[in-house]
């Protein structure tokens, strides 16, 4: 079965720029994830940290798959 590439609706602004508000509202919470040790999944980036993962070592905001799926069920209500 081939499994559908993920599309996001294109937003104006940074994804950064969007989970103040959304917390401030109370329109989503940060999901703290757990710290990996080696050996790392092949998307985990140790230098960056994600802020909706609360956080920890991982990827960034701009490319967590959870948030943005987050904001996009949020775009679809």
């Amino acid at each position: 079965m081939e499994r559908k590439p993920l599309e996001f609706t294109p937003i104006l602004m940074p994804y950064a720029d969007l989970l103040p508000s959304f917390l401030n509202n109370q329109m989503v919470v940060v999901s703290p994830k757990k710290v990996y040790q080696s050996p790392f999944p092949r998307w985990y980036n140790p230098n960056t940290t994600c802020a909706f993962h609360g956080g920890v070592p991982r990827h960034s905001i701009e490319q967590c798959v959870a948030f943005k799926h987050k904001v996009q069920s949020l775009i679809d209500a």
